[in-house]
């Protein structure tokens, strides 16, 4: 389920600034020594974990890195990471730090981290923050942050505000998506690289960048058929309408870079919004060369475009160039479209992009 424009609930911003008064000296303190009593016992096996990867680039730090609200300075290796963004933790996991608490966006799965990337959690156990509670503008427990006593915030694939920045930033050096990069459309790329940075592992991102963008580079090799061909990611929230993903959609970028191109008006109408909503009249907008249902959340929105005389007259639809990505898993993979889940959608999707083109 991607980012939605409902309203989450406020968080309880007063009395989390009280706490970081009242609490200030004591977090200078536990910071340096073991803590036995943390909020959650799996936290510590998760710090204790991460403790046991690869080490940090030697000379990394300290590192100064520009985001879209400031800049942040990160001192040491970090050794209590936490990840708001809503799939922070792939990459994260993918350069070999277990995150102490990580964020859940949706799906059920131990820890809030998919099958793509269970085998990079390992045995680490964080404390997964917001448990099925995202609406669509993400709300922070201030106190529960305390609590963690992070030494690293990121904020990737998220939409911090300044008020929610200037909290995060006294409980931990805050790192967020760089200027000029929409909320909740940061490139996969730029996540993994910025993580990279963050946690001191910046060669260890860019060789991760490179593998995937190779696979990305060999699946268009082998299907020179996508190349300029339009295409258009869509969705089904409700009766009545359908929401095209945007230029900057990491679910439509994974169809750029495999050759496709998104039309012209679909971007126009997605504005610096991560999509925009069509009106079952207007299904013609998306009546294009391809045409991909991204719905392994709600499949059974499938019946109402079955049941729908105007989609059923589209040209895309006659000629069956119509993918419907119905697994939860894949569907999943495509809308995360982080370092790990990539090869995961390659392997599922492209098989059903082939078989469309190809009509």
């Amino acid at each position: 389920m991607p980012p939605s424009r409902s309203t989450a609930p406020r968080p309880r911003l007063r009395h989390a600034l009280a706490l970081l008064l009242a609490l200030g000296a004591a977090l200078l303190l536990s910071a340096c020594g073991s803590d036995d009593s943390s909020s959650d016992g799996a936290s510590a096996t998760a710090a204790q974990s991460a403790g046991n990867t690869t080490s940090a680039q030697s000379g990394a730090f300290p590192v100064t890195i520009e985001h879209k609200l400031g800049t942040t300075e990160i001192p040491a290796a970090p050794e209590r990471v936490v990840t708001l963004g809503l799939s922070d933790q792939d990459a994260v996991l993918a350069l070999g730090v277990a995150p102490i608490a990580v964020t859940d966006w949706y799906g059920d799965h131990p820890y809030a981290v998919w099958p793509w990337a269970q085998r990079q959690l390992g045995d680490a156990r964080p404390t997964v923050l917001a448990r099925g509670e995202f609406t669509g503008n993400q709300a922070y427990d201030y106190e529960e942050l305390l609590k963690l006593r992070p030494d690293l915030i990121l904020a990737l694939y998220g939409g911090v505000t300044q008020k929610q920045y200037d909290t995060l930033s006294k409980i931990a050096p805050t790192v967020l998506q760089p200027r000029g990069v929409v909320d909740y459309g940061i490139p996969w790329q730029t996540a993994t690289e910025v993580a990279g940075r963050a946690l001191g592992r910046a060669e260890e991102a860019r060789a991760l960048v490179a593998e995937v963008d190779a696979r990305f580079a060999a699946a268009a090799r082998a299907h020179p058929q996508f190349d300029g061909r339009s295409a258009v990611v869509a969705e089904r929230f409700e009766d009545g309408s359908s929401f095209a993903r945007s230029p900057t959609d990491p679910r439509t970028r994974f169809l750029t870079s495999l050759g496709f191109r998104l039309p012209a008006e679909i971007a126009r109408r997605s504005g610096d919004k991560d999509g925009a909503t069509i009106s079952d009249e207007r299904f013609d907008l998306l009546d294009n060369d391809l045409l991909l249902w991204n719905l392994g959340f709600a499949p059974e929105a499938r019946r109402t475009l079955d049941d729908s005389d105007l989609y059923q007259q589209l040209d895309v639809v006659r000629d069956g160039r119509v993918v419907y990505v119905t697994d939860p898993l894949a569907s999943a993979a495509l809308t995360w479209s982080t370092v790990l889940s990539i090869p995961y959608a390659l392997d599922r999707v492209l098989p059903q992009l082939d078989r469309a083109v190809r009509g």
